[in-house]
């Protein structure tokens, strides 16, 4: 029997900041709210089969308006498995992604911006085209 191939390109229309910080997930998103002057809501957590086909749980916090869409993602899984996020990534501690749509919020102002936070010691941006986990960002 022949077998067909169903082939879909996925667009990646937006952009990931890196982030390094000791502080806990919760600390992170207030702290970022605090900056960008946003409201974070705990949004449902992310499951993603990674390794050996068994789920892995990221927490994920939303902001989201009519034309903007930023969400922060904790890179290590919160279930206790090795598990990252963005495994060629392990050093960044959460992921920023942010819609590139959004006008008001430009990923080289938010940068910016939080750089000036005290508990976060580094920042950088993710080029997503290069990297080979980009799919477990698509929500």
């Amino acid at each position: 029997m022949k077998k067909t191939k169903l082939i879909i390109e996925h667009s990646y229309d937006f952009d990931l900041l890196g982030i390094i910080s000791t502080i806990r997930f919760y600390k992170a998103a207030w702290s970022i709210n605090n900056c960008l002057n946003i409201r974070f809501i705990k949004d449902e957590d992310l499951t993603l089969e990674i390794k050996d086909a068994r789920p892995s749980i990221f927490g994920s916090y939303i902001f989201e308006t009519e034309y903007c869409c930023i969400q922060l993602y904790k890179n290590k899984s919160i279930d206790g498995e090795n598990a990252y996020l963005i495994p060629e990534m392990q050093h960044y501690d959460y992921i920023l992604k942010t819609s590139q749509e959004s006008q008001s919020f430009a990923g080289e102002e938010i940068m910016k911006a939080l750089k000036e936070v005290p508990w976060i010691q580094y920042i950088a941006a993710i080029e997503v085209n290069k990297l080979k986990s980009k799919d477990n960002l698509l929500t």
